[in-house]
């Protein structure tokens, strides 16, 4: 489904969302990394999500950050439509894991964001 303007509502939701990721104060946030279906241009209907990999730092509050990035979420799906879903990694996870296949995918189809 396409919004007035013409994007599709997955698209539409992905950029509200990094928007207001954008306008938090979310120190310790690196990295948001748009992918899976919405990144390479394929979601359709509800059965498609709009997945995001935030990669935060070591010493973040982790908690606090991921509790801001959900609330951000659940406010863009009632405005928007499409479940977002926020995958959190600390960098050291993220490193360590970054030949796993769910996270090698995000890194190589995914935008990065922040």
């Amino acid at each position: 489904m396409a919004t007035p303007d013409g994007v599709d509502s997955h698209t539409a939701a992905a950029n509200a969302f990094v928007r207001r990721v954008e306008a938090l104060d979310t120190e310790g946030l690196e990295s948001l990394i748009l992918f899976g279906s919405t990144a390479r241009g394929e979601a359709s209907g509800l059965d498609s999500d709009v997945d995001f990999l935030a990669v935060v730092g070591d010493d973040a509050d982790r908690a606090t950050i991921e509790d801001e990035l959900r609330d951000a979420a659940y406010d863009v799906m009632l405005e928007h439509g499409p479940v977002v879903e926020v995958h959190v990694l600390s960098r050291s996870t993220f490193e360590t894991r970054r030949d796993h296949p769910f996270v090698d995918r995000a890194v190589r189809d995914g935008d990065a964001y922040v």
